[in-house]
């Protein structure tokens, strides 16, 4: 039971090292996030369950991206299979991995087990899913332009720049989930 309380205070404390310790469990429950959901989505459960998110999504993101760049580009449009077309050219389409699920799971995930009460949980969940479904929209906004005007570049982007992206975005989601914890202990000093 001491170990217990001693493990909870360094987690919980307010301090630097508390801090790095909420960061390096956030870093690794991501990492370890990704091996439970490689069995989602190759299992009929992961498949039944995930395919009307994951169309949801790119339904979002495709039609936001269109709506976004319709004043640069007044022919652009997706079809069904979330494919971008300006100038009725295919430029890109969005597959499963860029529409932002798995982070989005991932980051559940890690909300669930982050030492913050359940409250400010629920109230941090959707703020966390919505900053993460803006940062598929840029990622997919960036990969657009890229494949439109500089196609020779699409890899680099895709794989290098677009990661930065959303790696910012994770930061910033843990950033607000601190500063929830930081205005908590302010409001209740012990």
């Amino acid at each position: 039971m001491i170990f217990y309380k001693k493990i909870k205070y360094f987690i919980t404390e307010p301090s630097i090292r508390g801090k790095g310790i909420r960061f390096s469990i956030f870093l690794c429950v991501y990492i370890l996030g990704n091996y439970p959901q490689t069995l989602l989505d190759t299992t009929s459960f992961g498949n039944f369950f995930l395919t009307p998110i994951h169309e949801t999504l790119a339904n979002s993101i495709t039609t936001s991206c269109c709506f976004i760049l319709r004043y640069n580009f007044p022919d652009i449009h997706a079809s069904c299979n979330h494919t971008i077309y300006i100038s009725s050219k295919p430029i890109i389409q969005l597959l499963w991995p860029c529409t932002g699920l798995d982070p989005m799971i991932r980051l559940t995930i890690i909300l669930l087990i982050y030492p913050i009460d359940w409250f400010k949980k629920s109230l941090l969940w959707p703020i966390s899913l919505l900053i993460l479904l803006l940062a598929s929209v840029i990622h997919f906004l960036t990969l657009i332009l890229v494949s439109f005007y500089l196609p020779e570049w699409f890899s680099f982007a895709h794989n290098w720049f677009t990661r930065i992206i959303f790696y910012s975005f994770y930061f910033l989601c843990w950033i607000i989930w601190e500063h929830t914890i930081e205005s908590h202990d302010r409001s209740y000093p012990s």
